[in-house]
């Protein structure tokens, strides 16, 4: 007897001509908004969904919908607070603005905030996982995001020209970064001297960290795979994502006595409250402390 073979289509509802209709002309809307590659893809995400569970047309829907697709999001499927906010901000400009629905897109709630305190390496542990790196190009690119506190999807970006040593210069441009915003970064002479050995030995094209073709940057996914491997290896058992070592580069930043607005600017934060939630987990040394009152009363 021969083996069949069983073709299953795909049911999704966003592959239906319809489906595929909408996802098209949203991401077109996105793109002409100006909204970033990463904003796309999210917003794209949140609506594909919301017609995958409703099998429906997002025009055809109402609030009591979607907000059933919102609860199905936190209960069932365990997203965290910042997934559904990401999904609502997606369906809210979708209603708003292809739409034109200004009262349903103000009638989906976003998630309460639930505070917590980022988590942070220790200076130890970031020697541990930088030694624990055997791969040239995998150590120089965790010790650059850490010494600079870029973000992943800026790291992944990055050109050789955005290296700036002209001058006398020693800093990272970063081009349309969260929020379409260009900025400049601190970079250590230190890690320079490591981009230079690391540019010399591996001869990147186009991205100045590139993936399997020397054209494409490094995906997300083969970082996230480099820094699982190197955590494990350097025996840390702190749970460790890319946006640990941002974290701990802004309070140890803070630590060693930045002004909270400097670092504001290098970090990319439009609000100095943002900045301002590593004071908290900071161990900042009274060591340069002092009283006002003895600086100006005689």
């Amino acid at each position: 007897m021969k083996d069949q073979k069983i073709q299953h289509e795909d049911t999704r509802f966003s592959s239906s001509e319809h489906g595929k209709s909408v996802l098209k002309n949203f991401k077109q809307q996105l793109r002409v908004a100006n909204r970033t590659e990463q904003t796309v893809k999210n917003y794209i995400r949140s609506i594909e969904g919301l017609m995958n569970f409703l099998n429906e047309l997002p025009e055809n829907l109402d609030v009591d919908q979607i907000i059933d697709f919102l609860h199905d999001l936190k209960t069932e499927k365990e997203r965290n607070w910042r997934t559904i906010k990401i999904y609502v901000a997606g369906i809210r400009w979708y209603y708003q603005h292809v739409l034109g629905d200004e009262g349903t897109a103000m009638a989906i709630p976003y998630p309460k905030e639930e505070k917590s305190l980022p988590q942070i390496l220790s200076r130890e542990e970031l020697s541990d996982l930088f030694n624990a790196c055997s791969n040239q190009k995998h150590r120089v690119m965790f010790r650059l995001m850490y010494s600079s506190g870029l973000r992943r999807g800026e790291l992944i970006r990055l050109t050789p020209e955005d290296i700036d040593t002209k001058d006398g210069q020693c800093r990272i441009r970063i081009l349309k970064s969260k929020g379409n915003k260009d900025r400049h970064t601190v970079l250590s002479p230190k890690v320079l001297q490591e981009l230079r050995e690391y540019y010399t030995t591996c001869r990147p094209k186009t991205y100045l960290f590139n993936g399997c073709y020397k054209s494409q940057p490094m995906s997300s996914e083969g970082l996230r795979h480099a820094l699982a491997a190197a955590v494990k290896k350097a025996g840390i058992r702190k749970e460790v994502n890319m946006h640990i070592l941002r974290h701990s580069f802004a309070t140890h930043c803070i630590e060693h006595g930045m002004n909270i607005k400097t670092l504001q600017y290098l970090m990319g934060h439009s609000s100095v409250l943002t900045t301002m939630i590593y004071l908290h987990i900071s161990q900042v040394p009274l060591e340069h402390a002092f009283s006002p009152i003895d600086k100006w009363e005689a």
